[in-house]
């Protein structure tokens, strides 16, 4: 019975918690390599083909039963991500990402507590 007190107000503390998430857009950072999520008026580009990168990062579900609404995705792994861009369209010879999207796949480690969602940009390797 005595335990029933301490679990009962500590599950209700758990369900009625809420989580605290923060949008952040960020604009790609100057490199030698034009990044948009845009697209160019035909002909002033020559496309080369498709350029991805991936980052994987633990994230921890807010109620304790969903993954998270929100990727945890921030600054710091958005600039990973662009480098990564860049560094892929150089090798192809390529001045610029056009079109790029990113995408977000929760994995469940421990359903309902931790997941691994995987973060994937994509973008279009073009010469200008």
């Amino acid at each position: 019975m005595k335990k029933l007190l301490v679990v009962i107000p500590l599950l209700a503390m758990i369900a009625l918690s809420g989580c605290a998430w923060e949008a952040v857009a960020k604009v790609p950072p100057y490199q030698d390599v034009f990044m948009t999520t845009g697209d160019m008026k035909d002909g002033d580009y020559e496309p080369l083909g498709m350029v991805s990168a991936m980052r994987i990062e633990l994230a921890f579900s807010c109620l304790g039963v969903l993954p998270p609404l929100y990727p945890m995705i921030g600054p710091q792994s958005q600039d990973l991500l662009y480098e990564q861009l860049a560094k892929e369209a150089k090798k192809m010879g390529a001045n610029g990402v056009i079109n790029i999207r990113a995408s977000v796949t929760p994995m469940a480690i421990i359903p309902g507590l931790l997941w691994l969602p995987t973060v994937n940009m994509t973008g279009m390797a073009i010469k200008m």
